[in-house]
């Protein structure tokens, strides 16, 4: 009679694990792009984390990028786009969609401070609407191309 207890205390077991840990697991986003390229300190934040920029680590939407002083980030999104920061730079992800087939092209970032070099991808071709930055002075809609901005503080 024990080993049928045991046998039904397992079953048992497995059946609430696989019940409950889905339901406790977060729904993380897909990435959208990854990094591409660090040199000094650079930051990735998200969902209340700061750790250390690495080649090759995922970008989700809703990330805040950072560097320090001597600090350089490179990211590449999903459709080609390129964004590149200085020293001191912060800048974050608010949105990304590439859509294309369900017509859903939505690129939206804050650069709070520092350099961005953006370089647009197939996103602004498909739609010139699509790409915008926001600063602390305004927003700055990028048809497609190359821009470069800084932000003061």
């Amino acid at each position: 009679m024990s080993c049928l207890n045991n046998y039904m205390l397992r079953a048992f077991c497995l059946v609430a694990a696989a019940w409950i840990v889905p339901a406790s697991a977060e729904n993380l986003p897909e990435p959208v792009g990854h990094v591409a390229r660090v040199e000094g300190a650079a930051y990735i934040s998200s969902r209340g984390y700061t750790n250390a920029a690495k080649v090759g680590q995922a970008i989700v939407p809703g990330v805040a990028l950072s560097t320090g002083a001597k600090g350089a980030l490179g990211v590449i999104l999903g459709d080609g786009s390129v964004l590149s920061f200085g020293p001191h730079s912060e800048l974050t992800l608010d949105d990304y969609r590439f859509a294309p087939a369900a017509d859903e092209l939505r690129l939206r970032a804050t650069l709070n401070r520092g350099t961005l070099n953006l370089i647009t991808g197939d996103m602004a071709r498909l739609d010139p609407q699509a790409v915008a930055v926001e600063t602390p002075e305004g927003r700055v809609g990028v048809r497609g191309g190359q821009v470069l901005m800084k932000v003061t503080p």
